[in-house]
C-alpha cells in the first residue's frame, strides 16, 4: 500500500481502507508513505491495524529515531524508502541504530508516475546494502523491498 501527500503529487490510498482491509485480513499490511511529515500519520495507520510503516529517508532526516520509536510504539514494524538519487548509505545509520529500521525500500523507478521503466542501476545500492548488512544478522536479507511501479 502506498500512500502520497506533499513529496509526490497524488494521494493513493489512506488510514480508512487500511481499516476497511484489516478486517478482511491477517495479511501484512506495508503502507508505503511518501508524504512530507509522516510522523503526522503514524497514529492513523496504526489504530486503522497497518503492519509496517515505510517514511522516506528525504523527509525525515532530521526526526527519524523518533519517528520510528513512535511507529513501534503503535504496534508497527518500521521501514525506510530511499529515491533513486539518494544515496544508501544515507540509510545505514537507521539500520544500525539501537532502535532500527525492520525494512528498506530501495525504488527502482522516480516516484510519482506509473508506467516508468526499472532503472537496472538501483542494483548496485541492493548490492551495497547486502554487503553491509553482511554485518549482521542474516534475517535482514529477506526485508529488503524493490519497487518498480507506482500506484
Amino acid at each position: 500500500v502506498c500512500t502520497r501527500r506533499h513529496f509526490v503529487p497524488n494521494l493513493t490510498i489512506g488510514a480508512p481502507v487500511i481499516e476497511s482491509l484489516r478486517k478482511h485480513t491477517k495479511a501484512y499490511l506495508d503502507c508505503h508513505l511518501m508524504v512530507t511529515n509522516p510522523s503526522d500519520y503514524v497514529e492513523a495507520f496504526g489504530k486503522a491495524g497497518a503492519s509496517g510503516f515505510t517514511f522516506h529517508i528525504e523527509v525525515a532526516r532530521d526526526n527519524w529515531k523518533e519517528l520510528i520509536q513512535n511507529i513501534k510504539a503503535k504496534g508497527m514494524r518500521p521501514g525506510v524508502s530511499l529515491k533513486p538519487g539518494t544515496p544508501v548509505e544515507d540509510v545505514f545509520p537507521l539500520v544500525e541504530a539501537e532502535t532500527p529500521v525492520e525494512l528498506v525500500l530501495v525504488m527502482t523507478v522516480e516516484p510519482g508516475f506509473g508506467g516508468q521503466k526499472f532503472m537496472p542501476e538501483m542494483m548496485d545500492k541492493v548490492s551495497t546494502h547486502f554487503v553491509f548488512r553482511g554485518r549482521y544478522s542474516y534475517r535482514f536479507l529477506s526485508r529488503i523491498v524493490l519497487t518498480t511501479s507506482s500506484l
